[in-house]
């Protein structure tokens, strides 16, 4: 199989920045999202060979790939809308955690590969996006080994990402200690910060600015990161605390 033409759901800084890298590789992209104002950018970006806020519109794009860029829980219920809509082309999404959707999926027997970009900033929104946003940026695939996780792989390759294979339980596991802790542990230190003595804020220096840049990420899109990868996260929140109690008695 080739990927020839994809369509996106889901115009943030993720979906708008790897559509503008497969337009550089004369892929035909095609766009879906809910808000006019993202669409607006889009339109502008002069990338796109059809926009639309439809969800059946979209649909009846003439695309070969679906690539969901949407928060977790969203990406979740569009894969139930696929299946009672008999989808059948090939689906791929850029969500932070890959158990549950690829599960979701398999169960549906939709033709899906999970995958994960990791790449972007603390800044969202399509007006933020960029086409050199991925390039040596890991990509992690997570479905099955067939042909469509091997065209994945090519076309992610051909965008300079550095695609590697994984177990969806695997992923979740490590990104979760090193991804979704860090976010939790970033969003926690401001919170604290602002019930304790929001006036320090002000005299912040950049050691606390680089360390706590990652919580001015989309609290949306992280709330449900949290909360799909919840098994692991609540392990790892037991884990720090053991870890900040012996840090506690050592002080």
């Amino acid at each position: 199989m080739k990927i020839n033409s994809i369509g996106f759901v889901g115009l943030g800084l993720i979906g708008g920045s790897l559509a503008q890298s497969f337009h550089n590789l004369k892929i035909k992209i095609y766009g879906c999202d809910l808000n006019f104002n993202t669409l607006a950018a889009a339109a502008e970006s002069n990338i796109f060979e059809g926009l639309t806020n439809e969800i059946d519109e979209f649909l009846n794009f003439d695309f070969d790939l679906l690539y969901l860029c949407l928060p977790v829980k969203s990406s979740l219920k569009f894969l139930d809308l696929l299946k009672e809509k008999n989808y059948g082309k090939f689906i791929t999404d850029a969500g932070s955690t890959k158990f549950s959707i690829q599960k979701k999926a398999d169960e549906l027997e939709l033709n899906f590969c999970g995958g994960h970009p990791i790449a972007g900033k603390e800044t969202s929104g399509f007006i933020n996006s960029d086409e050199n946003l991925m390039k040596n940026a890991f990509h992690v695939l997570t479905g099955k080994e067939d042909e469509l996780c091997d065209e994945l792989e090519n076309i992610h390759s051909q965008i300079g990402m550095k695609v590697i294979r994984m177990n969806p339980k695997r992923h979740d596991k490590m990104f979760g200690l090193i991804s979704h802790m860090p976010h939790l542990v970033a969003y926690a230190i401001i919170e604290l910060v602002c019930e304790l003595d929001v006036d320090a804020l002000k005299y912040t220096g950049g050691g606390f600015k680089d360390f706590t840049r990652i919580a001015a990420s989309d609290p949306k899109m992280w709330a449900d990161i949290f909360t799909d990868n919840k098994e692991i996260m609540l392990h790892l929140i037991d884990n720090f605390e053991d870890l900040l109690d012996r840090w506690k008695t050592a002080i």
